[in-house]
């Protein structure tokens, strides 16, 4: 569905190529599950989920190191040492045996291999009843992590390989990430409009048509949109007009304005 819910950012981490891609064939399913990326080994996999910070972690409970098996849990404790909070872990096994391990490790759920599709829907399902209903986001710098209310932020603006959001309060926070990262990030009530902007679509005022802009509220800055994604815009002007967001207000007035 267009503009859904939250997307979930997922890793995994495991050694067998066949495996990793029937899971990510089976999370195709789902469009709000975005794979931030794939580790074959566990110093691979720590690396990846501080770099990406995603929601959920698939690992295998044993990796293949050459000829032996290494045991991955200790991925978890690993990265809690970098993160005040951690993804949920959902481990990954041909057998039960490891699922005693699993338990003292507090992972979020164990699931066999081969996947089974209604068991992995099971606990796709479990995980996202289990999240909060205010949504927020994780933003990195070189020293710290700063959490946002996604319903606080108005709008985003890239500056070269940062990105500045625009906060309901009149503040503006820096993110160290690029603005195409978080097309994946936020859920699809933020809109890309422009190279170097996006929006939430919640908080337009006023679309401007001939002069490619919107207006938002909380901030007198109009926001521009490329003439390329005019098109983008009005089908957000037609979901407003068809009342397809009954859960907001319908307050976006169209300014058609003819130039010259």
């Amino acid at each position: 569905m267009l503009y859904s819910s939250k997307i979930y950012k997922y890793v995994i981490v495991d050694s067998q190529t066949n495996a990793t891609n029937e899971l990510q064939q089976l999370l195709g399913k789902y469009p709000n599950y975005s794979c931030v990326g794939i580790a074959r080994n566990k110093e691979d996999g720590i690396n990846l989920i501080i770099d990406q910070l995603p929601h959920l972690v698939f690992f295998d409970t044993e990796l293949v190191d050459g000829n032996a098996k290494q045991s991955s849990f200790s991925i978890i404790p690993e990265v809690y040492q970098f993160l005040n909070w951690l993804p949920q872990f959902i481990a990954m096994n041909t057998s039960t045996a490891q699922s005693y391990e699993a338990i003292k490790n507090g992972v979020f759920d164990y699931i066999l291999k081969p996947f089974n599709y209604f068991d992995l829907r099971k606990s796709l399902m479990r995980f996202e009843n289990k999240q909060p209903d205010i949504a927020s986001i994780c933003l990195k710098s070189f020293t710290e992590y700063r959490f946002l209310l996604v319903d606080d932020i108005v709008y985003l603006k890239a500056d070269n390989n940062t990105t500045d959001f625009y906060l309901k309060d009149g503040t503006m926070v820096t993110s160290f990430k690029t603005l195409k990262n978080f097309e994946t990030d936020l859920p699809k009530i933020f809109t890309r409009i422009h190279k170097s902007y996006m929006i939430n679509i919640k908080y337009i005022t006023k679309i401007h048509f001939s002069k490619f802009q919107c207006s938002l509220k909380y901030t007198k800055n109009l926001v521009p949109f490329s003439k390329s994604l005019k098109s983008k815009m009005v089908d957000i002007k037609n979901l407003w007009s068809n009342g397809d967001f009954d859960s907001y207000p319908q307050q976006i007035k169209l300014a058609q304005e003819f130039t010259g």
